[in-house]
């Protein structure tokens, strides 16, 4: 993609001045890398702020340019997967710029997910965090259709309070845990 391609992108999306300018004093390879991201997924503007903060921060922290951050496999496949709509592909690629970004957040995010799933719930039962761990809070989800089934799944909620992984998943909201174990 050409500066004029940035250019006309960013007037069309009314983007700020300031955002314009920080995406073409980036080198040649990035900025383009970037457009040939943005433009098809039609990014809004605090989207690609979000991005660009992100793809700058790893582009430093790991010496790597943003064209090569951005040809990595799970990006450039989520970028172009067919199954996908645009938001989807776009949300894909946001969440594994995000991981990138926050390696120590995406492990612990991780080893939650893990012991959730080691806790071996009733398929109707689920247990989920929000993304970056906002809140610090652990969300249950069930639904029953009969007083039975209410108290059935009630019951194996109460089973899984004193297994120790459910305790370790508390301990990783509540910041307790330093490594990943």
């Amino acid at each position: 993609m050409t500066e004029q391609d940035i250019r006309d992108y960013s007037t069309a999306k009314g983007f700020h001045p300031q955002t314009l300018k920080r995406w073409l004093n980036w080198q040649a390879d990035d900025a383009s890398a970037l457009a040939h991201l943005a433009l098809p997924l039609k990014i809004n503007e605090n989207h690609l702020r979000d991005l660009m903060d992100w793809l700058e921060e790893i582009a430093v922290r790991d010496g790597q340019s943003i064209r090569q951050i951005l040809a990595r496999r799970l990006i450039s496949e989520s970028a172009t997967d067919p199954r996908l709509g645009r938001s989807d592909r776009f949300k894909r690629i946001k969440e594994e710029i995000r991981r990138l970004r926050f390696p120590r957040l995406a492990a612990v995010e991780d080893a939650i997910r893990a012991r959730i799933v080691d806790l071996k719930l009733y398929p109707k039962i689920r247990l989920s965090v929000p993304s970056g761990l906002e809140g610090g809070r652990l969300r249950i989800e069930f639904a029953a259709a009969t007083r039975t089934e209410f108290k059935q799944l009630s019951t194996r909620l109460l089973e899984a309070g004193d297994k120790q992984k459910l305790g370790e998943i508390f301990d990783f909201l509540a910041g307790e845990i330093d490594e990943i174990i």
